[in-house]
């Protein structure tokens, strides 16, 4: 009898321990959302796609600290299927600002694919795309570890990170974390042939284009853009940006969206923000598939970026 307890605690406790440390690894390292869901409530956010998840906070903080000294810029941007202007992400958002912030600044960043829904299906929060995403279903995203999200939403197994460890992946072209200033964070260990980039290029082009045509606007996100940006004010500064991408999928996202501007600065003058398109001003960046800056131009944007939230301050 003994000895079967001692076998069944044994046989009980490992696997116990291996997902325990699991969840360790996870919380260090990991290119999945996890980390965005398990730091401590924030002052200020950057929020958008995963255009924006690249904006880094540690390069904005110290300029913006000139007007806004106790502001801590966090970066809670995810991908335009997973945070796009609506309910859930602003159920989230709500979440995840400190209720007591009043001197925040908030950096809402917008494309048309966050504000347009399935041209097929009716304009409501029931049919839209990020229902069935992490952001829509972790309630609780300031709580570590975070095992609602592990249990719902994190898609690898819970050893995935320790799996790493004892087997690395082998010649990787890059590696991906999340910083502790929720930034994503790319290394790029191999680099690609002029060749193979123009063809990803022309892939992911594509593929954006098979998106755009399956999209509509719609009206009920851009209400909701305009709550959401209501609700940062109650907590301070807000700017709404469109982040710079390359001609080909500007244009693309013009032809699905032609009047965007005009409805962003419609939202802007509504709720007394600053609305700055980047794709209007030159620039030198450059884009590692068209639309996500590189790691140079990470740099010269956020710290762009950071200039004219001093210098677009005027509604602040």
């Amino acid at each position: 009898m003994k000895k079967s307890i001692l076998r069944l605690a044994v046989f009980s406790v490992l696997p116990l321990l291996v997902i325990v440390y699991g969840i360790y690894f996870l919380e260090k390292k990991t290119d999945d959302y996890y980390k965005r869901f398990t730091s401590p409530q924030q002052n200020s956010l950057i929020l958008g796609s995963s255009r924006a998840a690249v904006v880094d906070p540690a390069i904005m903080d110290p300029i913006i600290h000139q007007k806004f000294p106790n502001a801590a810029l966090y970066n809670y941007s995810f991908t335009w299927a997973h945070s796009p202007y609506g309910p859930k992400f602003l159920e989230s958002i709500e979440k995840k600002i400190k209720p007591d912030t009043k001197d925040g600044v908030f950096v809402v960043t917008v494309e048309p694919a966050v504000l347009m829904v399935d041209k097929d299906k009716p304009d409501s929060p029931e049919f839209y795309i990020e229902k069935d995403k992490s952001v829509a279903k972790t309630s609780m995203v300031a709580i570590n570890p975070n095992i609602e999200y592990l249990f719902e939403s994190y898609e690898p197994s819970l050893t995935n990170e320790l799996n790493k460890k004892i087997k690395p992946t082998v010649d990787p072209i890059g590696e991906s974390t999340i910083l502790d200033n929720g930034k994503y964070e790319i290394k790029i260990i191999k680099k690609v042939s002029p060749e193979k980039q123009a063809m990803f290029n022309r892939k992911n082009m594509a593929k954006l284009q098979e998106r755009m045509n399956g999209l509509k606007v719609s009206d009920n996100r851009i209400a909701y853009l305009e709550k959401t940006i209501n609700f940062l004010k109650k907590h301070g500064k807000v700017i709404v940006i469109r982040m710079p991408i390359n001609k080909e999928p500007y244009s693309i996202e013009n032809l699905a969206f032609p009047d965007f501007d005009n409805r962003m600065n419609n939202v802007a003058s509504k709720t007394k923000v600053s609305y700055i398109n980047y794709n209007n001003l030159q620039n030198q960046y450059k884009w590692l598939d068209e639309v996500h800056l590189d790691k140079t131009s990470e740099a010269l944007f956020s710290t762009a970026l950071a200039k004219d939230i001093l210098s677009h301050s005027y509604y602040f």
